[in-house]
């Protein structure tokens, strides 16, 4: 049996949806995601790996200069910051969540997403 490698043969890795799309993605998808929904604070923590992630892969040479309008992003420091923040948060909640834990994660975690949409 042949094994088939996901990585090109030239040894880079490459994202397999670009990190923006990804981004607008996870921003929609929390945006909608409500305070009683079955597993909300799992899938809201959810959310909030993923967006780590694909903030971290982006290419630091294709990281934009500035948002759609024109207006400076954040500097991809600060948007990860805001990302650990909530993580933070998310792991002191107290199990269920509180409506105010709620919205303080949700808060920094559409924050950091934002830019994106």
């Amino acid at each position: 049996m042949t094994q088939h490698s996901a990585l090109p043969e030239d040894g880079t890795t490459h994202l397999p949806i670009a990190p923006k799309v990804a981004l607008r993605d996870l921003y929609r998808v929390a945006r909608r995601l409500h305070f009683t929904d079955p597993y909300a604070p799992a899938r809201l923590t959810r959310i909030a790996d993923q967006a780590e992630y694909f903030l971290h892969a982006w290419p630091a040479e294709e990281w934009p200069q500035a948002l759609h309008s024109g207006q400076a992003l954040p500097s991809r420091s600060v948007l990860l910051a805001w990302v650990a923040a909530a993580k933070r948060e998310a792991a002191l909640a107290a199990v269920p969540w509180s409506y105010a834990s709620w919205q303080r994660v949700a808060t920094m975690v559409l924050a950091a997403l934002a830019p994106f949409t």
